[in-house]
């Protein structure tokens, strides 16, 4: 199996940021492609097979606004990234409703672009995938960047079909790590919203003070900081969809600002005396029970049955083991492309184990164990490259049988998975020297 690189186009007038760029994607093992007028661009788009378009907005003849239309016109599955050394509200928002999927201001850091660049190609691949399921209506193991043969696998994705053209507040609700981020990029990504942004918004990883103003933007001079008029996600989503994710952790001075978006779809920026009017699909997530929280007094009645018009509750991934052989592969080859081993296996014993586990971290706690187990092994993924407290956590059957140093060993390894692998402390639990504790080890 061999993987492609993508192909990046640059354009930009500036000769020193397109030469910049182009260092700093091939050290992301990506191909640039240059240009450094929209009509150059242009030619690339049509002689060429591009994965990614960053553009910068202020070229002379024609901007980079025009550029954004043509390409979203003729070459709507390629996403577009917008990067500028004069950034305003006008150009923001223009670039988005043109079809850019987000917006860079000069300078940026390489982790920044490196950033940018992986969550728009993700958002690619959704749409890449979204188009082989609508070629085969019946292929129901893979869709919207889901996989799964379940039958609550299949019935999420019944919900999604029928709910994804709709513009109604969507709720999901699940354990953490069960995917209630891939759901509503699904949900997105399948719609007839594709090409429009897709926001997404970590309620709990906002300061309290900013969350206001990173949510519905604010004036200059509006409190110390704000050195400049600035748009917020809602206007970033602009056309598109906003994610709200663990939207419980909202403290109640944004939850009554959320309320007035839903209802009146309008923001108001901090400082701003004046409503804008927005266009935007909310989704909403939390892995709190809402209704709790409620009878509580944490979280507003009002706005819980606003956001709450249509409702997923995810499965854990211990209640539909029959995807785990499928996310098993589906991970393996994900991060055999990141890591360039194209001829990653997974042995039946090393695979007996992970499909017996019940995986309390749900799907990403799996995704982090083929993540680690690929980085470990060379070619083939054994009973070696499994996590010592996943081991440890199997039902079996056949553990009379063990031997009295198999059984002296899995009880060394539970303490010293307590301890963070901490040898002296696991030796004084134990009352044996550290020197014996390595060899009852090996």
């Amino acid at each position: 199996m061999t993987f492609k690189k993508e192909n990046i186009l640059i354009v930009d007038d500036n000769n020193d940021m397109l030469d910049l760029i182009q260092r700093q994607l091939k050290s992301f093992n990506y191909r640039p492609y240059k240009a450094s007028s929209v009509s150059e661009a242009i030619d690339v788009l049509k002689n060429s097979d591009i994965d990614l378009l960053i553009s910068d907005l202020n070229m002379p003849n024609i901007n980079g606004i025009e550029l954004l239309k043509f390409a979203e016109e003729h070459y709507p599955a390629i996403p577009k990234l917008v990067i500028s050394g004069i950034p305003s509200v006008y150009n923001i928002v223009s670039a988005m409703k043109s079809g850019a999927l987000d917006y860079l201001t000069k300078p940026f850091t390489s982790e920044e672009l490196h950033k940018t660049i992986l969550d728009s190609l993700k958002k690619r691949n959704f749409i890449s995938k979204t188009s082989i399921n609508f070629q085969d209506i019946n292929n129901e193991r893979s869709y919207g960047g889901l996989t799964g043969n379940s039958v609550p696998f299949k019935e999420l994705i019944e919900t999604i079909k029928r709910v994804k053209d709709t513009k109604a507040t969507l709720l999901i609700e699940g354990e953490s790590g069960t995917g209630k981020e891939l759901i509503a990029r699904a949900i997105h990504f399948t719609s007839k919203l594709a090409n429009k942004p897709f926001i997404v918004v970590n309620c709990g990883g906002i300061p309290e003070n900013l969350i206001e103003s990173e949510l519905f933007g604010h004036i200059k001079g509006s409190f110390t900081g704000a050195t400049e008029n600035r748009i917020g996600l809602f206007q970033s989503a602009y056309g598109g969809t906003i994610f709200l994710d663990e939207i419980g952790d909202a403290p109640m001075s944004v939850q009554v600002k959320l309320l007035r978006v839903i209802q009146e779809k309008e923001i108001l920026r901090v400082g701003a005396t004046k409503p804008e009017k927005i266009d935007v699909r909310i989704l909403s997530a939390t892995n709190s029970n809402l209704e709790e929280l409620v009878l509580k007094g944490l979280f507003r009645e009002d706005l819980y049955y606003r956001i709450n018009v249509i409702n997923i509750k995810t499965t854990p991934l211990r209640d539909r083991k029959e995807d785990l052989g499928i996310l098993i592969n589906d991970f393996i080859e994900k991060y055999s492309h990141e890591y360039n081993k194209p001829n990653i296996k997974i042995n039946e014993k090393a695979t007996d184990i992970l499909l017996r586990y019940n995986w309390p971290g749900n799907i990403r706690e799996l995704e982090n164990v083929i993540h680690r187990m690929v980085i470990m092994s060379d070619d083939i993924i054994t009973l070696d490259h499994i996590p010592e407290n996943l081991k440890y956590h199997i039902p079996s059957s056949d553990t009379i049988f063990k031997s009295l140093k198999e059984h002296e060993k899995e009880q060394i390894l539970k303490v010293l998975s307590a301890v963070n692998n901490n040898k002296t402390k696991a030796a004084q639990i134990l009352q044996i020297d550290r020197k014996t504790l390595n060899q009852k080890i090996l």
